[in-house]
C-alpha cells in the first residue's frame, strides 16, 4: 500500500511525498521478509525511477541496478519483474544520456520477451523504452517502426484513449518534428494533449509536457501567437511541480527562448538560453546532449548580434558536444556544422565555410524533409560560398536546389 501510494503521488507530481511513501515501504519491506525478498527488488526499482523525476540521477542508476540485480537473483530471465527493472534502467541511462548501452540492455530483453509471441504491457513497456533511446540516438527509422509497434500493442491492450497511446502519438510525433515535418507532427501532438488533458486534467504535468511539444511544432509553422500561450501554461505547471531548476523546466523554456530569438528579443532569449543551459549543467554534471542544444542556442542569439566570432566558438562547442554524446552523423551536429559554417562564411573564411556547411548540408539531406529550414541555409550558404569562391557551376547547383523548394520552414 505504501508502495502504491507513492507511486500515486509520483504520477500526481508530488515527489516529496511520494520519497516518504517510497521509502517506507522499501524499509518496511527489508524490516518484514529480508533484503533478498522480491517485493524489495521491486521498492528499489520504484525509488530509483523516483529518483529520475527527482534529476537525481547517479543514485537513480545506483538503485535501480541493485533492484535489478536483485530481481535476476529471484526470478528466471523471461519474468516480468526482471523485464520491469531492465526497462526501468533503460530509462535511467536515456536520463543519462547513455543511449549505446540502453540500447545493448533493452534489445536483449524485447527479443526475449518477444519470443512469447503475445502482447503484454511489459513487452509493450519495453519496446517504447528500446524506441526512446533509438531516437535520441538519431536512429529514426528504427524509432519510428517500435513506437508504431508499441502504439497497436497499447491499443489492443488499453483502448484508444489512454495515457500510453498519448505517449506512443507524442514519440511518433518527435520524429516527424525532428526530419521538419511539423504539420505531421502537431497533428501527432494535438492527438496526444486530447488523451492526456481528458485523462489528468488542465493542471497535470504530463498535460505540460505535451503543451510543450504541441507549441514547438507551431513555433516551426510560424504560429508563434498559438504557441507562447501554451508555453506559458506549461511553464507555471512545471515550475510548481519540478522547482526552478529541473530539465522539464528547461524545455519549456528553451522553446520560449526561441520565440523571443525569432521576435528579435536577444537579450530575453540569451537569458531563457542560459537559464536553460544552467539548468542542464546542474542536473547532468556537463556530459549530455541537451547542453549542446543551449549552447547551439546561444550561437544563435550571437549570430543574431553578429559577434561572429563568438557564434564560431559556441558552434564549435556545440559540434564537439553533438559528436561526443549522439554521434557525428546525428542531425543535430549537422545543424551545428551548418550554423559554424555561416558564422565562418560572416568572416569570409570561405574554405573552412564550405567544410563546415557542406558536411552539414549531406548529414541533413539523408535524414530530414527536404523543405527543413536547414537545409534551406545550408543552400543558400553553399551559394554564397561557392561564389566567392568562383566556382559558378557549384553555385549553379544549390541556386537550383532553391529554386526548386517553393516553399520552406522558417529557420530552427
Amino acid at each position: 500500500m505504501y508502495e502504491t501510494l507513492g507511486g500515486l503521488y509520483e504520477k500526481l507530481g508530488n515527489f516529496e511525498q511520494a520519497d516518504a511513501l517510497l521509502q517506507s515501504a522499501l524499509d518496511r519491506r527489508k524490516t518484514l521478509f529480508g533484503a533478498n525478498d522480491p517485493g524489495v527488488a521491486e521498492s528499489t526499482v520504484e525509488l530509483g525511477l523516483l529518483r529520475v523525476d527527482q534529476a537525481k540521477l547517479e543514485e537513480a542508476e545506483r538503485l535501480v541496478r541493485e533492484g535489478l540485480d536483485k530481481a535476476k537473483e529471484l526470478h528466471p530471465p523471461d519474468d516480468a519483474a526482471v523485464a520491469k527493472a531492465t526497462v526501468a534502467l533503460g530509462q535511467v541511462l536515456e536520463a543519462r544520456g547513455a543511449y549505446a548501452q540502453a540500447i545493448a540492455v533493452l534489445d536483449d530483453t524485447v527479443k526475449l520477451q518477444s519470443a512469447r509471441g503475445t502482447a503484454t504491457p511489459e513487452l509493450a513497456a519495453s519496446i517504447v523504452e528500446l524506441a526512446n533511446n533509438h531516437y535520441y540516438a538519431g536512429h529514426y527509422d528504427v524509432a519510428d517502426s517500435l513506437n508504431r509497434r508499441a502504439l497497436a500493442m497499447h491499443r489492443q491492450l488499453n483502448g484508444e484513449r489512454h495515457p500510453l497511446v498519448a505517449e506512443d502519438l507524442i514519440n511518433l510525433g518527435a520524429a516527424q518534428y525532428d526530419r521538419g515535418n511539423y504539420r505531421e507532427a502537431e497533428q501527432f501532438d494535438r492527438q496526444a494533449l486530447d488523451i492526456t488533458e481528458g485523462f489528468y486534467g488542465s493542471d497535470h504535468p504530463e498535460t505540460a509536457a505535451k503543451l510543450t511539444l504541441l507549441a514547438r511544432a507551431l513555433i516551426k509553422q510560424d504560429r508563434d501567437e498559438q504557441a507562447v500561450p501554451l508555453l506559458e501554461r506549461a511553464l507555471a505547471i512545471r515550475e510548481r511541480v519540478y522547482g526552478a531548476v529541473h530539465p522539464q523546466v528547461a524545455s519549456t523554456v528553451n522553446e520560449l527562448g526561441a520565440v523571443a530569438l525569432k521576435r528579435g528579443k536577444l537579450d530575453e532569449a540569451e537569458a531563457d538560453f542560459r537559464r536553460m543551459l544552467d539548468i542542464y549543467k546542474s542536473v547532468y554534471h556537463d556530459q549530455h546532449y541537451l547542453i549542446g542544444i543551449a549552447v547551439s542556442n546561444l550561437a544563435s542569439v550571437e549570430m543574431e548580434r553578429r559577434n561572429f566570432a563568438r557564434a564560431e566558438q559556441l558552434s564549435r562547442e556545440a559540434v564537439r558536444r553533438f559528436t561526443e554524446t549522439q554521434s557525428a552523423e546525428h542531425l543535430n551536429t549537422g545543424i551545428a556544422r551548418i550554423k559554424l559554417g555561416r558564422a565562418l562564411l560572416r568572416q569570409a573564411r570561405y574554405q573552412e565555410a564550405e567544410g563546415e556547411t557542406l558536411a552539414g548540408y549531406r548529414i541533413l539531406s539523408k535524414q530530414a524533409s527536404p523543405s527543413v529550414s536547414w537545409l534551406k541555409n545550408a543552400r543558400k550558404d553553399l551559394a554564397s560560398i561557392y561564389e566567392a569562391l568562383h566556382q559558378p557551376e557549384k553555385m549553379k547547383q544549390f541556386q537550383a536546389e532553391i529554386a526548386a523548394q517553393p516553399s520552406l520552414t522558417a529557420a530552427r
